[in-house]
This record gives C-alpha cells, structure tokens and sequence, in this order.
C-alpha cells in the first residue's frame, strides 16, 4: 500500500479527493433551478480544470528540476571542452528527445570544426616554418651574387651576376606563388567555378605552351584527346593541375623522351593520364610525393615539392580518383578521373 501511495502521488491523491467532492457538489445542484444550475456547474468545471493545471504543472516542474541539472552539468563540460560529452535520448521526456539528437548534432559539428581550425593551425604553422627554411638558400645565394657584382668592376661579370640574381628572384617568387595558392587549397578559401570543359583545346594549348620546356630538354609532347569529349571542372584549377603534371614529366624526363597528354570517356568519367618515359620514382617514395615539400633526393633536378601537392588538392576539390604508376628507369603515369 504505501509502495502505491509513492508511486501515485500525494498530490494526484489530493486531486482525485478535490474531484470527488466537486462531483457530490454537482449532484446536490440537480434540485437548484437550471440557470442557477449551469452557472454554478461552470465554476465547478473551471475550479476543477484549474486544479488539474496546478497539479499537472508541479509534476512537470518536480520532473524538470530533477532532470535540468544534470544535463546543464554536462553542457557545462561541453562549454569547457569536453566535446566526447553526448546525450542519451533514453534520459530526455519522449517529447523532448529530438531535442538529445540536435544537441549531439550540434557537439559533433564543434568538434569536426575545432579539429579542422586545430589542424589548419598546425599545416600554418608548419608552412611559415618551411617556408623560412626554403627561402633561407636562394636569399643566401642572392646576397652573394649582389655583393659580388658590387665588387667586381668587370662589366660582362656584373651582368652575369645580376642574371643569376634576377633567377634567384624568380625562384622564390614562384615559391611564394605556390605556397599561397597551396594554402588557399588547404584552408578552402578558394571557391570552384564549375562549367562543362572541352578537353581537346585545354589540353593542346598546354602542349604548346610547354614546347619551348620540351625542346630544352630533348622531349617530345603527344596529345591523344577526342575532339568531343567534355569534362565537369573548373577550367583554372583544371589547367594548373595538368601544367604541374606536364612540368614534371618533362623536367623529369630524358633526353630523347616522350610525353603523352591523355584523355579517354569512362561511362559517366572521363579518365585523364600524363604518361612520361623519364627516370621513375623508386618506391619507396611514391606514396608520399603528393606530400608538401617532399622530394625524391636522387632525382638530379629539385623542384620546389609543392607541384604535386597542389595537383593533390586540386583533385580532392573536384572529388577526382588519382593514382600514380611508376618504374625506375621506365616512366612515370599519373591517372585521375572526372565527371563529364
């Protein structure tokens, strides 16, 4: 009995007593003249409704008060950091347990963000480092070519030191070019203009903007593209993948090699290939090329390690598959697909 006297209520006692006694006022009404009648019969009613509100509105509060607590304690440690902090459905009111769902929504979207901010923090941080790192060499050797062409009074030797200076200059030019756009890729900042490509004319004046590159190096540029065929892309970010890839194939290459710019349909893809006869890549370095700054030491020409980085990012922004194949002494093929 007094276990069914706790689980009840007091208070639901009390207001079933309250009604029985507004019934029997009720009935004692029946011998009282019909519009006397109805008017004492609608106060009834209302005190009765008021009562059920009293009542229902203590048992909400009692219920709140006991339940607010702990989940305030817990947003509390979500506010200081906690974001492993979750919220089980089962422990809000059924009316209320979307509300659980839309706050675990809302702690996963902070977490994946302050990851995110935390992570680009650490790629800047490490940017400004190698960047300092990089630039140290071509500054060092950019001083010594101006102090020495101060020193000399020979005309044709201050004139070849200046042009030594005026390559350094360009060298790290193109380095903070790269590295700017490379962490425009990295942060996102840098918006796609999506429009249907045609490869055919993209990927011919390309050729003919690397044939001079070629023609130093001995290699030869073979473009194998329908005519038709159309790509889902932005035309800029498109085109500065390709160079890199069309720049490294060359500069990589041998002389007396060759370089083809391929692109054929693949159901509702178009796969796209540069494909080189140069030195290869052991490897032991193939998985990480694509990294920032990362270099293979045994190639006898070293690049700036952001071309591929760059072709990497390019490729994730377009949501493209890549793969590289590559064989020391064979050649190199660099693959990648986009929707047409």
């Amino acid at each position: 009995m007094a276990h069914s006297l706790q689980r009840v209520g007091i208070g639901t006692l009390l207001l079933c007593g309250i009604g029985a006694v507004l019934l029997g006022i009720g009935v004692l009404l029946l011998d009282i003249a019909p519009g006397l009648r109805w008017l004492l019969l609608l106060l009834v009613g209302m005190l009765w409704t008021g009562l059920c509100l009293w009542h229902w509105r203590r048992r909400v509060r009692a219920y709140i008060e006991q339940w607010l607590p702990g989940v305030l304690e817990r947003l509390g440690r979500v506010s200081g950091g906690a974001l492993a902090v979750r919220f089980s459905e089962a422990e809000f009111p059924k009316e209320l347990r979307a509300l659980a769902a839309e706050l675990n929504r809302l702690i996963g979207a902070v977490e994946t963000q302050l990851s995110r901010v935390r992570t680009l923090e650490r790629s800047h941080t490490e940017l400004l480092g190698t960047l300092a790192h990089e630039l140290r060499n071509p500054l060092f050797l950019l001083r010594g070519s101006v102090e020495t062409a101060l020193d000399s009074s020979d005309p044709a030797q201050r004139e070849h030191l200046l042009q030594k200076s005026l390559q350094h200059i360009a060298r790290m030019e193109r380095l903070l070019e790269q590295l700017l756009e490379l962490s425009r890729l990295e942060s996102g900042t840098l918006p796609l203009r999506w429009r249907s490509i045609r490869l055919a004319p993209l990927c011919t004046e390309l050729c003919n903007h690397f044939s001079l590159l070629a023609a130093q190096h001995e290699v030869t540029l073979h473009v194998e593209v329908p005519e038709e065929l159309e790509v889902l892309a932005d035309r800029d970010r498109l085109e500065q993948a390709l160079a890199n890839l069309l720049e490294n194939a060359i500069k990589y290459n041998r002389p007396g090699g060759q370089v083809w710019l391929r692109a054929q349909p693949q159901e509702q893809y178009v796969l796209i290939s540069v494909e080189d006869t140069g030195i290869g890549i052991p490897p032991e370095h193939q998985e990480r090329v694509f990294e920032r700054f990362y270099r293979v030491r045994e190639r006898p020409v070293q690049g700036s390690g952001l071309g591929l980085a760059i072709v990497r990012h390019i490729l994730q922004a377009h949501g493209a598959r890549y793969e590289l194949q590559s064989q020391p002494g064979v050649g190199t093929i660099v693959r990648f697909w986009l929707r047409r």
